[in-house]
């Protein structure tokens, strides 16, 4: 009998789970899980303290930038170095605040929502330099066309507004379309998207801007009531969609309407292991190369960043990650020269041994989007590290319809020797679970060996970290049907 490993199911209970009741440390692919690497450090020092916020942007001459921010501070990673470019300004970034950057033409805003905004011109700058034109202080971003349009003013939360057409340093309402709006209805603002068309986030609402010029400048149009965005960094775009997490579980949205994608999935599971005192510290960034967007999010466990939901847009699929970390972004990577690989991380030895991201690592390679991570050394760093111990657990099944059997053998479907596992049993859906101790002899034919007799089965399968593989698929069974009792 196979059991593929089908989608995490948290939300569902384990007897007659269609899917996975466990998916940990692995991501969701075509028809496998593969497996999430432990963080490599791409930088030999740190920021001052907890990365609150991190973004890269490419120059029109092709040149990377990567910068960051923390409580006090804003950086840049120059090669493999972080660099104070705050310009001797002291920043006062709140505990469960984040810096956000947005590119205009080749001016890289900085925002915190609580110090005057900063400004970088790609190429150029030295330091971080207040932005001109008095814009507002704001904690949300995006550019809208030809426009930078913000969003929550501490003292005007709900309120949207816009630079003048084509320009990022003319704020005066009136002049060259600037201007703004407020909206009376839907909470503060938790969130802004950008492109041809804006969608502003509250608390309770969805509001689509649409760019009209003349007196109007913009018409904003609701398309979502009673639905709207988390505070926080928790919306995020890909491609023409815009993914979110509302008060009613995780969403998605096309600019005209939403829909669920974690409703009788992971809804349920993320609300109760979310920190609610902490939830501003969600962040929300995209793996590309794998097609998942993932949200990093501290746990009632601990209440430090410690956990990474991950949703595949593709096979809409869901896995877990628990690992300690600061913050997860996407950047860009700017490469590297063979004279400059000589002294990466600043080993100083010459050494291409001494390296300890892969050689075949984007951040080589240069111009390629990608998905970094800040550990809890305040260090920039990629996941590209070993393999984490892994777990994936199937749902509870009767394998011989109203009768008990004797599972006495499990074939993993997974591209590796060093799995190991263990069944979940009872007699009785009402009853409590009994869960063998792990096994971890795998026989020359593949199978993992038991001698258990139940009704009610569920296979449990771990692989150690540092193990080399590829995809797990499920588990073979071989059981003999036993009598009704």
């Amino acid at each position: 009998m196979q059991v593929p490993f089908g989608e995490w199911l948290p939300d569902l209970p384990d007897h007659l789970n269609p899917g996975a009741t466990q998916a940990k440390n692995v991501y969701p692919a075509v028809n496998s899980y593969r497996p999430f690497k432990s963080i490599t450090q791409a930088t030999a020092n740190a920021l001052d303290n907890r990365a609150q916020g991190a973004a890269s942007f490419t120059s029109d001459t092709g040149n990377v930038s990567i910068f960051a921010g923390d409580s006090s501070k804003l950086y840049r990673i120059l090669a493999n170095s972080v660099v104070d470019e705050s310009g001797g300004t002291t920043f006062n970034t709140a505990d469960n605040g984040y810096w956000d950057f947005v590119k205009f033409g080749e001016t890289v805003i900085a925002f915190n929502g609580v110090d005057a905004p900063q400004a970088w011109s790609l190429d150029t700058s030295t330091d971080f330099a207040a932005l001109g034109g008095s814009p507002p202080t704001f904690r949300h971003a995006a550019v809208v066309n030809n426009f930078v349009v913000t969003g929550f003013q501490p003292t005007a939360q709900n309120k949207v507004q816009w630079s003048s057409f084509n320009s990022a340093t003319s704020w005066t309402e009136g002049v060259n379309q600037a201007d703004s709006e407020t909206l009376p209805e839907g909470g503060v603002v938790t969130g802004v998207t950008g492109g041809q068309f804006g969608l502003i986030f509250q608390e309770n609402r969805i509001t689509r801007m649409d760019y009209r010029g003349g007196n109007v400048i913009f018409s904003f149009r609701r398309i979502e009531d009673n639905i709207g965005a988390v505070q926080g960094k928790t919306v995020i775009k890909v491609g023409n969609l815009v993914y979110f997490l509302s008060e009613n579980g995780f969403r998605v949205t096309d600019g005209n309407k939403s829909q669920p994608i974690g409703n009788g999935k992971v809804d349920r599971f993320f609300k109760s292991d979310l920190r609610f005192a902490h939830r501003e510290r969600v962040k929300a960034a995209v793996d590309y190369a794998n097609k998942l967007v993932c949200w990093s999010y501290p746990s009632t466990a601990s209440g430090v960043t410690d956990k990474i939901i991950i949703y595949n847009y593709e096979t809409q699929r869901w896995s877990i990650t628990e690992l300690s970390h600061e913050f997860i972004f996407n950047y860009i990577s700017p490469g590297f020269t063979v004279d400059e690989l000589d002294n990466y991380p600043s080993t100083g030895s010459n050494n291409l041994d001494a390296i300890n991201v892969p050689l075949d690592s984007d951040i080589f390679v240069g111009g390629l989007r990608s998905f970094g991570v800040f550990d809890t050394d305040h260090k920039f760093g990629t996941f590209e590290g070993s393999n984490l111990e892994c777990e994936i657990g199937t749902g509870e099944t009767e394998i011989f319809p109203q009768n008990r059997s004797l599972v006495t053998h499990v074939r993993p479907i997974v591209d590796t020797t060093s799995a190991t596992g263990s069944l979940t049993t009872r007699n009785r859906v009402g009853d409590s679970q009994s869960t063998t101790s792990p096994v971890a002899t795998m026989h020359a034919t593949g199978t993992i060996p038991f001698h258990k007799s139940a009704r009610y089965f569920k296979f449990n399968m771990q692989i150690p970290a540092g193990t080399t593989w590829n995809d797990a698929q499920g588990i073979d069974i071989e059981a003999t049907k036993e009598g009704y009792r």
